[in-house]
């Protein structure tokens, strides 16, 4: 028991002395002053080991060909030691770096530059937005809304009140008030109004109290999108505030209200940022959406300017509103020679000079601005001078020293030719003289790098040198090839390109192609076509040399057809589908093929469906023809109607009479029909009777009676109703045949027709207004004789 009561008196003397030291050996930094702060900062900071500068890739400003007279400071970027440093730092951002640079007489590349007006959203508090907002006599009384109404004199009293659902309020002896919509002021004005009913000598003032709350949208490219409930004092900037204000991508001169899906109002945060002018500030309704679109065209200016940031345009801005935007230039600022980069295609930048200095005698080039422009103002202590550049097919284009014996083959060697695509018949010189014209001297590259005094000439201060790529130049080439190949179309024109490597591109032949031949379609110089034909079994014409816009066709096999498949169904041995053997197999043959008929077989009945009737009328275009032969009539009120005197169905033609009975009856030698490609042969059961349908007493089918004619099924179908109409009887055969007119009610029938009754079209007449209308005419056609003889 002892030994455990040391142990414990050991370990609390041992963590007593280990605080007691702790707090004799910490420094107390809240009792240091400032100054003493920073000394002992400074003193662990010496500590840190400190990094060499490294080496940082210089990477090249881009140059237009068509604008030689830019000279420019070569991009600059941070130290290896600043950019450890700054690593080293997590809360350093783009806009600290930029002002470190700014600070060390460097220039801010513009990746680093942030879009203007960020910073005034940049607290990390997300407060709530505040209920202390001022009310004021504009605001507009809603449902929810506490007033407090004081009448003082000779009655004092005060009434405290809620609008209701209704957006009224109940004041008791004055009555009711209704109070949505009115603003404070307006209110104020009908309750004295209305108190003097009742009251006399008195005063009367109204204030708010509780207010109500409004739910708010938040749309767009803001960083806290969604919906807001705030007190209905609140304005757009307080919300958007709230929110977080724009992204990055986000517009500041494009914010949208939106009430009632119409926009009600616009903000221009410029406006604020440059102004100070809130007018835009409207108060926000229940409902309302505040939507901030994608920002609209963006310019960046950098250099000896007050504000160097990425501005967004509105439309019209022209470069020296750019400089207004960003706080004019400084007063070391070179606006002689501004250096604009703007995108002229879409893998090349176009580099102009700008005279902006408007107190200059020169012209002053106040351009306007386009989205994309990047703006550099130098400082009058970095004007350039002994300096050409170099752009194009070159390994490192860019900026370099001229001293007073460059040449152009010094450039190129320095530049570096890229060892594919250089045009070596031509490159370019943009020479830029004082009184700004620029003169274009053209040099053969190959002469130039073989120093032949004519081409080697001699540099210039502010000389640019352009190298071309031969696709800059010369036209791409092609050949195209048609037909039966797997990948037909347009192909690049090689050197020595024959017949078979264009076939082979193409992804070679397709199971119909025909292969011993194809054809040349040939363009020469005057326009001329010429037709070559190729043997393909030939070797020397299968490596025919190809020229430019030759046009190769690959023909189809004659009268190939992969699918040579028919379908037989119905009462038949073997139904299925049938691929024909030949060309010409007839509908006979390919019965005795399917082993005959079944015993219950009707083979007069026999239906050979074949669409490719169809298709060949919808390609001479039937339908259309048709359409425009069809009559016009006016209606009663002017329109034009067409009367349909044609019923077409593609489909209805596709079907083939056939007289069964004579193929069967000549072995197929008689009436057969030569099959073809997806043709649909049916044989249909034996029928069960003869059927009836139409304007008779009973529709339905009538057992079979050898001998009998139309009639005779007629009657046994009730006869024909009063509304039948018995001249356009039809027998419709079991062959597909139609036989109508006159004695249509003595033909035979035959098992398997089809008796078709049609309904009588009545015109509906009313002859007592017929009576009616004749009589007015005669009595007024008398009346007038009348007059006329008594004149």
């Amino acid at each position: 028991m002892s030994k455990k009561l040391l142990f414990i008196i050991v370990l609390v003397i041992i963590l007593v002395s280990l605080n007691w030291f702790r707090s004799v050996l910490a420094q107390d930094l809240s009792s240091l002053s400032p100054e003493e702060k920073q000394l002992l900062l400074k003193k662990y900071k010496d500590k840190i080991p400190k990094t060499e500068p490294s080496d940082v890739y210089q990477s090249p400003q881009i140059f237009d060909k068509n604008d030689s007279g830019s000279e420019s400071k070569l991009p600059d970027s941070l130290t290896g030691a600043q950019k450890n440093a700054a690593a080293r730092d997590q809360s350093t951002t783009p806009d600290k770096l930029a002002d470190q640079k700014n600070n060390a007489g460097e220039m801010p590349s513009f990746d680093e530059l942030k879009p203007f007006g960020m910073e005034l959203f940049n607290s990390d508090n997300e407060n709530d937005i505040g209920i202390d907002i001022p009310s004021a006599s504009d605001y507009v009384l809603g449902p929810g809304d506490n007033i407090i109404i004081y009448l003082w004199g000779r009655a004092d009293k005060e009434y405290n009140l809620t609008l209701d659902r209704e957006g009224k309020v109940f004041v008791p002896q004055v009555g009711e008030m209704v109070g949505w919509g009115l603003t404070l002021s307006q209110f104020t004005e009908k309750a004295k109004h209305q108190f003097a009913s009742t009251y006399s000598d008195f005063s009367l003032t109204v204030s708010l109290g509780k207010i109500r709350s409004i739910r708010i949208f938040v749309a767009g490219e803001v960083k806290r999108p969604g919906a807001y409930t705030v007190s209905s004092l609140t304005s757009m900037f307080n919300v958007l505030y709230s929110a977080g204000g724009p992204t990055e991508r986000g517009s500041m001169r494009q914010i949208r209200l939106m009430r009632n899906g119409e926009e009600k109002a616009h903000m221009d945060l410029y406006d604020l940022l440059l102004k100070g002018d809130n007018s835009s500030d409207i108060r926000l309704q229940t409902g309302d959406v505040i939507f901030v679109p994608v920002s609209g065209p963006r310019v960046a200016v950098r250099g000896e300017i007050k504000r160097p940031a990425i501005y967004e345009l509105k439309g019209k801005e022209t470069t020296l509103d750019l400089l207004g935007l960003a706080g004019n230039a400084k007063p070391e600022a070179h606006l002689e020679r501004v250096m604009l980069e703007r995108v002229s295609r879409k893998d090349e930048w176009k580099v102009l000079d700008l005279n902006l200095d408007t107190l200059s005698q020169a012209h002053v080039d106040n351009i306007p601005l386009v989205d994309g422009d990047r703006m550099t103002v130098y400082s009058i202590f970095e004007a350039k001078k002994n300096i050409v550049a170099i752009f194009g097919q070159v390994k490192h284009p860019g900026y370099y020293e001229r001293t007073d014996s460059a040449s152009v083959e010094d450039l190129l060697r320095k530049a570096q030719l890229q060892p594919y695509d250089v045009y070596y018949n031509r490159m370019d010189i943009f020479r830029k003289y004082p009184d700004r014209h620029v003169e274009i001297i053209p040099v053969n590259l190959t002469d130039a790098m073989d120093c032949e005094p004519t081409a080697n000439v001699k540099l210039q201060d502010r000389d640019s040198l352009y190298v071309y790529s031969i696709d800059e130049v010369e036209w791409r080439k092609h050949v195209y090839i048609e037909g039966e190949i797997q990948k037909p179309g347009e192909y690049p024109l090689y050197k020595n390109m024959t017949v078979e490597d264009l076939i082979f591109l193409s992804g070679s032949y397709t199971r119909s192609a025909l292969r011993h031949r194809a054809e040349i379609a040939r363009l020469d110089s005057s326009g001329n076509v010429s037709l070559i034909n190729v043997v393909m079994d030939n070797p020397t014409d299968r490596t025919t040399k190809l020229h430019e816009d030759d046009h190769l066709y690959v023909r189809q096999i004659p009268e190939w057809r992969e699918d040579r498949a028919v379908n037989l169904d119905g009462e038949v041995q073997y139904p299925g589908k049938y691929t024909l053997s030949n060309r010409n197999e007839t509908l006979y043959q390919l019965l005795k093929r399917a082993g005959g008929f079944t015993p219950n077989a009707f083979p007069e009945g026999v239906v050979l469906d074949r669409r490719a009737i169809h298709q060949s009328l919808e390609r001479i275009r039937v339908e259309d023809i048709i359409d425009r032969t069809t009559p016009t009539r006016e209606d009663s009120l002017g329109n034009l109607v067409k009367n349909d005197v044609v019923d077409y169905n593609a489909s209805s033609v596709n079907r083939i009479i056939i007289d069964m009975d004579k193929i069967l009856a000549s072995n197929g030698r008689e009436g057969d029909i030569t099959l073809q490609p997806d043709d649909r042969i049916y044989v249909p059961t034996m029928p069960s009777g003869i059927s009836v349908i139409g304007a008779v007493g009973a529709n339905g089918t009538i057992k079979y009676a050898p001998g009998k004619n139309v009639k005779y099924y007629v009657n046994r179908a009730g006869d024909f109703i009063r509304q039948a109409d018995k001249k356009q009887t039809r027998l419709i055969r079991a062959t597909g045949e139609v036989s109508s007119g006159g004695g249509i009610l003595k033909k035979r029938v035959e098992l398997g027709d089809v008796i078709v009754v049609p309904t009588k079209i009545e015109k509906d007449r009313n002859f007592l207004k017929t009576m009616t209308t004749a009589l007015s005419a005669a009595t007024g056609l008398l009346t007038s004789v009348y007059i006329v003889s008594k004149l």
